[in-house]
């Protein structure tokens, strides 16, 4: 766990880069534009997510926005890359988002040929843990489409708890979506087994 970090959402600049088992999660850099085009474009990448980055400039424009606003203590968005430890590769990805008065949503991906492997609930435990030790959430939330088995286990595992679904969630572009909504607050997330 973490320990020792700042108190108040104002007080941000950077977040701690926490080691899982097989992963740094850190924050996103300018260098990892090929490393995240290589799954973040791909159709099966992109099945259940709702921001879509069609081709590596668009990734390159997203990196350019995450890493340009990271000293801006009033950004609301933290993006997160997964390297795996071994071979120093960006594999993964997760989200932070502020939503005011310790309420923040998360959600995380892993690249295609890395699926069922574990990474998944390595990110999703590791931004449970920026949320609740670092940013001191109240309470963390993720929205996962219904059809994204995967995901809706990774929250399970990881302690979250389902609160429900929504029918036509927008997710972007003009799209609907079927969303499952599972939160964890500080409480249940500081009564974890370890």
């Amino acid at each position: 766990m973490l320990s020792g970090y700042a108190s108040t959402m104002t007080a941000i600049v950077a977040l701690p880069v926490l080691e899982t088992p097989s992963l740094l999660l850190r924050e996103i850099r300018s260098r990892d534009v090929a490393q995240l085009s290589a799954f973040m474009t791909q159709p099966r990448y992109q099945r259940h997510i709702a921001h879509r980055l069609r081709d590596e400039a668009a990734v390159a424009d997203f990196v350019r926005r995450q890493v340009a606003v990271q000293g801006d203590r009033r950004r609301q968005i933290f993006h997160l890359a997964a390297e795996e430890k071994l071979s120093g590769d960006v594999v993964g990805e997760g989200f932070i988002i502020t939503h005011g008065a310790g309420d923040y949503e998360v959600g995380w991906g892993v690249h295609p040929a890395m699926w069922s492997m574990g990474l998944g609930s390595e990110i999703g435990r590791a931004l449970l843990a920026i949320g609740f030790e670092h940013l001191k959430a109240k309470s963390v939330w993720c929205k996962i489409m219904v059809p994204n088995g995967a995901s809706l286990t990774v929250a399970r595992r990881i302690g979250m708890g389902e609160q429900g679904s929504q029918a036509e969630y927008p997710v972007g572009q003009g799209r609907f979506e079927r969303v499952a909504i599972y939160r964890m607050t500080d409480s249940g997330y500081f009564d974890l087994p370890y």
